[in-house]
């Protein structure tokens, strides 16, 4: 996650209601360490301030970890089921829909376990390179795109943001980043998956990045909405 991309976020969520936002299901969430040591703007800008206030946010992944507190995958109905069960208000989805290849089903579940008056923030990369976790379809849609997955939610805000230049996007300093880059572009035969990895974040050390940011707002449950569509 950008840090830009956290600040808006944590701006968005903080300006609501906090009954109709918590308890926030966090999907995709990765670790403790991911969120608070290697990005630490996602718990500083999104979790630090729920946390202080006593509103409880959920961390979902599909692996175990240190930090996850529900394991489970969005195909799985019985997982779905466990969900329903927690009184979620409103879900993040932040750079999870490039990495799977069933988009469309993985959104309808996600809309289904938002309840009426909830939200869904929902981040994709816009402008970023290839990264594998473990695939990447590269889906970096603009907003309309991004709507297009979730058409029984009302969009409330959408924004493209920039996040500068690859280089400036770690937690490690700039120009120290860079050298790391160069010295492991030097050794392509040690970890050569991870080497081409490398060299394709290195072709984007200086491009413009940027990630596409919407807030949705469920206003009528998927029954109603697709009885009044005559789906």
């Amino acid at each position: 996650m950008l840090k830009q991309e956290a600040q808006w976020l944590g701006k968005m969520i903080y300006s609501l209601d906090k009954d109709t936002v918590f308890p926030l299901l966090n999907l995709g969430s990765s670790s403790k360490k991911f969120r608070e040591k290697q990005q630490p703007w996602i718990y500083q800008f999104l979790f630090k301030p729920a946390q202080e206030k006593g509103n409880l946010v959920i961390h979902a992944d599909l692996k175990q970890d240190v930090g996850v507190d529900l394991i489970g995958n969005l195909n799985d109905t019985k997982f779905l089921k466990t969900i329903s069960e927690l009184n979620i208000q409103s879900v993040i989805c932040s750079n999870l829909l490039e990495h799977i290849v069933n988009k469309e089903e993985i959104c309808q579940n996600i809309s289904s376990i938002i309840p009426v008056n909830g939200y869904l923030f929902v981040t994709v990369p816009y402008q970023f390179p290839l990264h594998l976790d473990p695939i990447d379809t590269l889906f970096r849609p603009n907003i309309n795109q991004l709507c297009e997955l979730f058409p029984e939610l009302e969009m409330i805000e959408g924004e493209i943001i920039s996040g500068g230049k690859l280089y400036q996007c770690t937690s490690i300093p700039g120009f120290l980043y860079v050298i790391i880059m160069i010295m492991r572009l030097l050794l392509p035969f040690y970890q050569p998956l991870r080497w081409l990895n490398s060299f394709r974040y290195s072709l984007w050390l200086f491009r413009d990045i940027s990630v596409t940011c919407i807030v949705f707002k469920k206003t009528q449950n998927i029954h109603d909405f697709y009885q009044k569509s005559g789906i």
